[in-house]
């Protein structure tokens, strides 16, 4: 009878052994690193219930306990780290105590130009040929990405955004040129209504066969023949003769190339220019456009508005 009662939490002893060894095995033998976020605060059970229901662990509470045996349980940090659920247990929670990587925040304002947001110099050159495709918008960039990572993150966010602005186009232009009109439109105007009725008019102008003689295209020549402390700067008369052909005053025809990297409404008004017989227009000292259908028409709103 004694006997039995010493077999029987030996037996026990040794199943739960047996279990806790099993549950310390990598849930798999998958090496791909995925994100997993420990948030400022978060607590150890909060912790082990998302690495169980992520798969990265086997047990919530072989990780609790074997987080203490380590003397880990409050060392864990917060931060961004790449798990896989390749990893042992014991590996898994000594690296969660050494922190995570420090991701960064990489921001394209709409209508900036690449020199004005590039990282550094090993992104400037390669995507110097990519200019009116870096996509504006926020990233959240892992800290071991290369320039290239990045940059494949800009373009198919990009992507994504074009097929979206080109849904029910009624443009006739190609893409590449549909890209020049949105980066002249993302410096020309603000709002959508007013980027469609411009779009409109810079089509008037190409049927027409009239230079197109827009401001922004003569500013970014300017500021690539001299690169300036401040881009984007008001030209002067003296700018219209500029000899680059960038320079829509001189030049017939869309600029070569993007000037800027435009956001979504910009694209979206290029391929869906608003239709009018407007041929010209100008912006006021408090940034309101007025349009007009003839030479006359619009000199007068520029001794109105502008003298």
């Amino acid at each position: 009878m004694k006997k039995y009662f010493l077999i029987v939490p030996l037996f026990l002893i040794t199943f739960f052994i047996a279990l806790f060894a099993i549950s310390l095995r990598p849930p798999s033998t998958d090496t791909t690193k995925k994100v997993f976020v420990i948030n400022q605060g978060e607590e150890l059970l909060t912790i082990g219930n998302r690495l169980q229901k992520y798969n990265f662990i086997n047990n919530k509470y072989s990780f609790y306990l074997y987080s203490y045996l380590l003397g880990l349980n409050n060392k864990l940090q917060a931060g961004t780290f790449y798990l896989t659920t390749s990893q042992k247990l014991p590996d898994l929670i000594k690296k969660l105590a050494t922190g995570g990587s420090t991701d960064y925040w990489f921001k394209i304002i709409p209508g900036q130009r690449l020199e004005q947001f590039s990282p550094d110099d090993d992104f400037s050159v390669a995507a110097k040929d990519l200019e009116g495709q870096l996509f504006p918008d926020s990233y959240l960039i892992p800290e071991n990405y290369s320039t290239s990572q990045i940059i494949d993150i800009v373009l198919t966010n990009y992507e994504t955004k074009l097929a979206q602005a080109k849904e029910n186009s009624t443009s006739r232009l190609s893409d590449s040129q549909n890209l020049i009109l949105a980066s002249l439109l993302e410096r020309e105007a603000k709002t959508l209504s007013d980027k469609k009725i411009i779009a409109g008019i810079i089509l008037n102008r190409l049927n027409n066969k009239m230079p197109l003689q827009l401001d922004a295209s003569v500013q970014y020549a300017k500021d690539t023949l001299h690169e300036p402390e401040i881009y984007w700067q008001p030209i002067t008369k003296s700018d219209l003769s500029i000899n680059s052909s960038y320079n829509t005053y001189k030049n017939s025809g869309l600029p070569p190339s993007p000037i800027c990297n435009p956001g979504f409404d910009s694209l979206f008004a290029s391929y869906h220019p608003s239709s009018s017989n407007y041929l010209y227009y100008l912006n006021d000292s408090s940034g309101q456009i007025h349009y007009a259908t003839s030479l006359a028409e619009h000199n007068a709103n520029v001794a109105k508005y502008l003298r």
